[in-house]
This record gives structure tokens, sequence and C-alpha cells, in this order.
């Protein structure tokens, strides 16, 4: 009879002994080898888990130097094209207004002795530098009172019309006010005498001569890049010449 109180308890529910797996107290159990076993090896992973962290941030690192080494080789590209244009533009500028050593027109442009005119014959056109070559008699190239009277000697005349740019060509056998031999503009009739000096039209002056320079053996070089604006005394302007 003690032996089954002992069992049942005092009155109480009956009391099970687990023997000695369980601790006294109902505090959890200890767990078993096999359960721990996999989470120790999952310890030993996660433990690797830094290194793989430091292998990441090394390429990342990697990845922005060669991201910054790109932009520095494409901005070097960039601003090197840049600035062969803009060299190459400058060196052109400085070409077009500051030339060197030009042949034709906007430089000196060479006539030889064969084909300056005699005075009083009709105007020679040259055309690389776009003047007519005129060779005055004492007192010619005036008419009805314009222009001043000059000696002997050549003139070279820009061609180019000083009212809209037009070329004006020599007409032989133009009659005007009952002169014959007359620079005529097609455009808008201004027309000039043999001297460049306009008598007629809405020209507003003489047309512009060029600097001659006559050479000892009667070839002259015109420089068509020195130009005096046309006027009155165009006539005295002409360069004594002797064949």
């Amino acid at each position: 009879m003690s032996d089954d109180k002992g069992k049942l308890g005092e009155g109480g529910p009956p009391v099970v002994d687990r023997g000695g797996d369980e601790p006294s107290g109902g505090s959890r159990p200890q767990r078993a080898a096999h359960i721990e076993s996999p989470q120790r090896e999952m310890g030993i992973v996660e433990r690797g888990a830094p290194e793989r962290a430091i292998v990441r941030q090394e390429q990342r690192r990697r990845a922005r130097r060669t991201e910054l080494s790109r932009r520095r080789v494409f901005g070097a590209a960039f601003w090197g094209a840049m600035g062969i244009g803009l060299t190459g533009g400058l060196a052109a500028f400085l070409s077009f207004f500051w030339p060197r050593g030009l042949q034709g027109f906007g430089g000196d442009v060479p006539v030889s002795a064969d084909i300056v005119p005699s005075p009083g014959d009709d105007p020679v056109r040259v055309a690389n530098g776009k003047f007519w070559l005129v060779h005055l008699e004492a007192g010619s190239g005036t008419h009805a009172g314009f222009g001043e009277p000059g000696g002997t000697g050549l003139v070279a005349l820009f061609w180019k019309c000083p009212h809209l740019g037009c070329t004006v060509p020599w007409r032989a056998t133009f009659n005007f006010e009952g002169a014959t031999g007359w620079f005529r503009c097609p455009c808008h009739g201004s027309t000039y005498t043999r001297a460049g000096v306009r008598v007629f039209g809405p020209a507003p002056r003489p047309l512009d001569t060029m600097q001659i320079t006559v050479n000892a053996d009667g070839s002259l070089i015109v420089n068509t890049g020195a130009i005096t604006k046309g006027g009155q005394d165009n006539p005295a302007r002409a360069v004594p010449y002797t064949a």
C-alpha cells in the first residue's frame, strides 16, 4: 500500500518516472548529439560569410575603378577632339584674314609685258585678278565734267560695281552721249569712263583701283589685296609705263 501511494503521490495525479533522461524541476531537456551536429556545421559555413563579403567589396571596388578609367578615357578623347577642331578652326580663320603668299585675287597677280595694252587701246581683262588693265592717254578718262585729268599711264580697275557688286564689262561699241567705249554695269546701268569714273547710274562712286608695280622688264605686279576706293581722281592715279 505504501508502494502504491508513492507511485500515485499523495492524493495527486500519478507521477511518471522518466529516469535520468530529464532533469528535475521541469527544465528543457538537453539536445541530443545528432541534433547539434548540423548546427555546428552551419556555424562553420557562416564563419565563411565575412570572407565572401570581402570578395564582393573588392569586386565592387574593381568595377568602380574600371568605370572611372573608362570615363577618363572617353573624357580625354572628347576634349582632345574638341581641341583639334578648335585649333583647326583657328588656323583656318587666321589663314583667311592674314593670308601669306597668295596667288590670284587677294594677292599679287603677275602680268606679262606682252599683254599690257598700248595707250588708248581697249582695256585688257585679267580674269584671275578680277580687274581691267587700262592704258590711259594724257587727259583721257574724264567726261562732261566728271573726273580729274591725269597723265599717260596704267590703271587697274576692280571690275566689281560699287552699287551691288555686279561684274562690270567693257563695252567697246556702246555709245553714250556721243562717245563710244564705256564700262557699263549690266544690272542697273551704271556707266563709267575708261578710267572708271562714274558718269551715270545708281553706283555711289567710281570703280575701285588696285596697286600696280612696274618691273624692269615691262611686266607688272598687281596687288589685288591693295584696293583703293574709286574717286574723281582715278585718271590721276595712272602709273607711268614705258614698254
